[in-house]
């Protein structure tokens, strides 16, 4: 209780320092859509306030880290719409995370592993000529599917560590598993009784969101789990 009504307090400050305390822009409207969603997410040491979906258009340069923030919408170039103080403003994709939740953590990590959809979107192209160089330190990087959920992994996790585990009763939001005796990659968005539900790359070559994966099928003398629940 005592953590729900500081997170509310600091969140209402937040807001009053950028209607008393910004400067004045001129913004340029941007190109892009944007895609209502519902989500509090927190600030990291990567957020900055803007006034638009813009790099260019800072309204506060830092902010503290852990303040929750309600996000009211994702763009298509990968900023997140947010409300404060009765304003929208936007912050990066990178300046967001499930950095302070003990309530219920695998929800924040579904809600930012969503709003990586901005950032890959479905039917985006996605090969093993794409690369991403990996935080969770049992792997440097990969390509591919590989790459693609170390990607998403590192938006929901930051520099949190990965662990191997082979316990497929206890597989998490986020959790990546190797699947098809360690041929390929995919994320989980959701768990269910007999099944999951994922995300991937290079699947037929693009991004896919959503596929669901009967439960039988992911267990095999090769394959994994990589979580980063700690």
């Amino acid at each position: 209780m005592i953590k729900k009504i500081w997170g509310g307090i600091a969140g209402f400050w937040l807001g009053m320092v950028l209607l008393f305390a910004a400067p004045i822009i001129d913004v340029c409207a941007a190109e892009y859509s944007v895609t209502a969603v519902d989500a509090v997410l927190y600030t990291n040491d990567n957020t900055v306030i803007l006034a638009d979906a813009d790099d260019s258009t800072i309204v506060l340069p830092t902010v503290a880290a852990n303040l929750p923030i309600q996000v009211t919408g994702i763009t298509s170039n990968g900023y997140f719409q947010i409300a404060l103080g009765g304003q929208t403003y936007f912050i990066h994709g990178i300046g967001l995370s499930a950095a302070d939740t003990t309530e219920n953590p695998e929800r924040q990590v579904y809600n930012v592993i969503m709003a990586q959809k901005a950032v890959f979107p479905e039917g985006m192209r996605w090969t093993n000529d794409n690369y991403y160089g990996w935080n969770g330190g049992t792997y440097t990087g990969g390509f591919g599917c590989a790459g693609f959920t170390f990607a998403v992994s590192d938006a929901a996790f930051g520099d949190t560590k990965a662990l191997i585990h082979k316990d497929y009763s206890n597989i998490r939001v986020g959790d990546i598993l190797r699947v098809d005796n360690d041929t390929h990659s995919v994320i989980v968005l959701e768990v269910r009784e007999d099944s999951v539900i994922v995300a991937e790359g290079n699947y037929n070559s693009a991004i896919h969101w959503g596929r669901e994966i009967p439960k039988a099928e992911l267990i095999d003398p090769q394959s994994y789990i990589m979580t980063r629940y700690q």
